[in-house]
């Protein structure tokens, strides 16, 4: 293409035009880089969605988390209700984190390849790695198949937070939970 380039110092400025070609040594089709680059950005969603999923998890497990502390010192049938059906929420959380990124069996050395956050990874480098060529039909191939993968965790996922999450959310505004209690003023007597 055709850039220009300006230059300021002080009171002066010079500006020229110049193209900037390929390098003739490398047969680059534009097309292909075309195809390339729009290929990897929506490969790059792949990425995006299982981040979010797991911040989402994360996010939900915290909730949670705060709920079963607060509940230590509240001992009353309601609050036992709603500590079992965060068990149960967490429960399902632990599983969905799992899908993305099993915890190795022991320490070291572990074998991610089945977490479907590490096989979204290797389809979105399989497709934004291919450079000046066309991106490869293995590539392709699995980005196919974790893309299936991927929408498949996503219904769960979303049906999950749709059904069971807004349940318990309607289960903690029902059972008149808060994390703040009463407020009653002070006063110096």
């Amino acid at each position: 293409g055709t850039y220009t380039v300006k230059v300021k110092y002080e009171d002066q400025e010079v500006s020229q035009s110049f193209t900037a070609k390929s390098d003739p040594r490398l047969k680059i089709d534009l097309e292909v880089l075309k195809v390339n680059y729009e290929k990897a950005k929506e490969a790059q969603k792949l990425s995006r969605v299982i981040t979010q999923a797991g911040q989402q998890i994360q996010q939900t497990q915290k909730a949670i988390q705060s709920l079963q502390e607060f509940a230590r010192s509240q001992r009353n049938p309601k609050m036992m209700d709603l500590v079992k059906a965060a068990r149960e929420l967490e429960a399902k959380l632990k599983e969905f984190s799992e899908a993305l990124n099993p915890t190795p069996p022991k320490q070291g050395m572990a074998d991610r390849s089945t977490a479907l956050n590490s096989q979204v990874m290797s389809a979105v480098f399989g497709i934004s790695g291919a450079g000046i060529e066309p991106v490869s039909q293995a590539s392709l191939v699995k980005y196919d198949k974790v893309k299936a993968k991927v929408n498949a965790f996503l219904t769960k996922f979303n049906d999950f937070y749709q059904k069971d999450v807004e349940n318990f959310k309607k289960m903690l505004q029902d059972s008149g939970f808060s994390l703040f209690g009463p407020f009653t003023p002070l006063k110096l007597e």
